[in-house]
């Protein structure tokens, strides 16, 4: 039996033939949705991750012309500009002391005096050392004068033959005996003088007093204080000449001191007196180098005018050190030198867009590159630099012109 002969078989196979053309195109039409939701989310995510222009405002300097005062900076502290350690050249007790810190002396004043009964006993010794000295002279004098008159006597005798000339070679001895007596006698007393001026010198000495007009700074003594001379002399006052003229050390970096010279002017600041300047004139720099952590530094010594006695010695100081004068010279910002467009200037970045290296910034940022802004883009520039004053540097390559704007920094972004 066949489905041509047998209607209900024929109507059956077409019921079949429409399930299975219906399931095709239920699938179909699923497929075709899902494609089109896939296209809707993702256009959706290319909308709304799409970058916008994005127009950078800069901060921009116009290169120009000016006078440049250039400078050279330091620090150090002020110091008295003479300054005397006082010792004392003899051990002993110090009896007295008679002035005390920031007293002011004069040159010959008394500071302090030692007990002295030892050195006045010393000396009434070398006195008596003396007075024997000198008598012991006058015997042997006189023992040579009397050996003399024995000579003449014995040779006058041998030559008239009442005496042998062995007398007259003894009387010869005699003498010759009582002239190194008398040269003995002579040294001795020398000798003696010289104790005694040895104990005047050192009974001199146990009076200090002030080898120039000044001020004590610091005394390290008190009465009744034993000090020991032995080995080394010890510091009993510090004593500063006069504070109206003082001296400013400063340790002047190896960059600049090329430039510093005596008799360039300079200024400087301590924390004492906050918002004052203090002049001061450059005195000499220093030939022999400092080197301290592998830093290599110059003293350079600066004279201060301290009239008004408003600095103090040991004071901190900062000093401006104004080394020359550069006139008309081509200048840009110190800072344009610091400053690195974004990695992402000058292009707009996606989603996807390649994120900017560290190692490309350090690339482009360069002691001697800057930036100039041209047809609203930035552009690096090296260029060669001369002096600068701390605030400006002086261009000195043409690869710049006066009038140029060059990048210091970026003042925001607007979407457009």
């Amino acid at each position: 039996m066949t489905t041509a002969s047998d209607p209900s078989l024929q109507v059956m196979a077409d019921e079949v033939q429409k399930v299975i053309r219906a399931e095709k195109n239920r699938k179909r039409f699923n497929a075709l949705g899902w494609l089109v939701l896939v296209g809707a989310v993702t256009s959706v995510l290319l909308w709304w991750f799409w970058p916008s222009p994005v127009k950078v405002h800069w901060q921009t300097y116009t290169l120009d012309r000016a006078d440049m005062v250039l400078t050279a900076m330091a620090t150090g502290n002020l110091q008295p500009k003479s300054e005397v350690s006082v010792g004392a050249e003899i051990s002993g007790l110090i009896r007295e002391v008679l002035v005390a810190e920031n007293d002011t002396i004069r040159q010959g004043q008394v500071l302090a005096r030692f007990d002295t009964e030892e050195l006045d006993v010393a000396l009434q010794q070398a006195t008596a050392g003396l007075a024997l000295a000198r008598a012991s002279l006058f015997e042997t004098t006189a023992t040579l004068e009397e050996a003399q008159l024995a000579e003449r006597r014995t040779r006058s005798l041998v030559q008239q033959r009442m005496l042998p000339q062995a007398a007259l070679d003894e009387a010869i001895a005699k003498r010759k005996r009582a002239e190194g007596q008398v040269a003995y006698a002579k040294a001795t007393v020398q000798q003696a003088e010289a104790t005694i001026s040895q104990a005047r010198t050192r009974l001199e000495k146990a009076v200090i007093t002030s080898p120039i007009n000044g001020v004590v700074l610091q005394r390290s003594i008190e009465p009744g204080t034993t000090v020991a001379a032995s080995f080394q002399t010890p510091v009993l006052f510090l004593l500063a000449q006069d504070l109206g003229q003082m001296e400013l050390h400063v340790s002047m970096d190896e960059a600049d001191v090329s430039m510093v010279r005596a008799g360039q002017r300079a200024t400087f600041t301590v924390d004492a007196w906050a918002g004052r300047e203090f002049d001061a004139r450059v005195a000499k720099v220093y030939l022999y180098p400092t080197v301290e952590d592998n830093v290599v530094t110059y003293t350079t010594v600066l004279s201060v005018d301290n009239s008004q006695h408003l600095l103090q010695p040991g004071m901190t100081a900062t000093a401006t050190i104004y080394t020359g004068k550069r006139e008309r010279a081509l200048r840009v910002p110190n800072t344009a030198f610091r400053f690195t467009p974004p990695a992402a200037q000058g292009r707009d970045e996606g989603l996807f867009s390649r994120p900017a290296s560290r190692a490309d910034d350090h690339a482009l940022a360069s002691s001697n590159t800057i930036w100039v802004l041209a047809a609203e883009q930035p552009r690096r520039v090296l260029v060669r630099t001369g002096y600068t004053d701390g605030r400006y540097t002086e261009i000195l390559s043409d690869e710049l012109s006066e009038g140029d704007r060059i990048l210091i920094g970026v003042a925001g972004d607007s979407v457009e």
